[in-house]
């Protein structure tokens, strides 16, 4: 999976490739990061969502005029997508 996450104009751009089946995990993932830069001190956002069969592109756009945190966003999504599945995918070895 290829994520792309920028900040345009007032929202924050996030464009996901090689999803394939995995939107609602990805969906989960968001979610569970708003949640987490919320917490933060970060503004909650609105969100809207286009999905395709092996694509997704997600805007978010700060609610009340706030500011996101565009860094803590793609590190957030970067640790539930990238490397959660990377750490399962990697066989152990026993020794």
């Amino acid at each position: 999976m290829l994520m792309r996450v920028r900040e345009r104009h007032n929202e924050v751009q996030i464009e996901l490739t090689g999803v394939a089946g995995r939107q609602e995990s990805v969906l989960a993932a968001l979610e569970a990061c708003q949640r987490c830069t919320s917490g933060s001190g970060a503004a909650p956002a609105s969100v809207t969502v286009r999905a395709r069969a092996d694509g997704m592109n997600v805007r978010l756009r700060p609610l009340d005029g706030q500011q996101l945190d565009v860094q803590e966003i793609y590190r957030c999504l970067r640790r539930a997508l990238i490397e959660r599945t990377r750490t399962v995918l990697v066989p152990r070895v026993s020794g």
